[in-house]
């Protein structure tokens, strides 16, 4: 059988959209991986605006929805 790159593409996107035929029992979920969990700022200024970049990562097969971030 021939298969096209135009069939090869829709084949790869449905399965990627229908959970390429894993069943419930073999979905994992979301699964949230954060390398650095905590930053120290340490001394800051008065009127000045700190910035720092958490990298957050979803390694599980489902959707990740963060719904609420705390500061400490």
């Amino acid at each position: 059988m021939r298969l096209n790159h135009r069939g090869l593409t829709i084949a790869v996107l449905a399965a990627a959209v229908f959970g390429g035929g894993l069943s419930a029992a073999e979905r994992q979920g979301p699964r949230i991986q954060v390398q650095e969990t905590r930053y120290d700022f340490g001394m800051v200024e008065q009127g000045s605006q700190p910035e720092h970049i958490f990298e957050i990562k979803n390694l599980g097969d489902e959707v990740l929805e963060i719904q609420q971030i705390q500061p400490t």
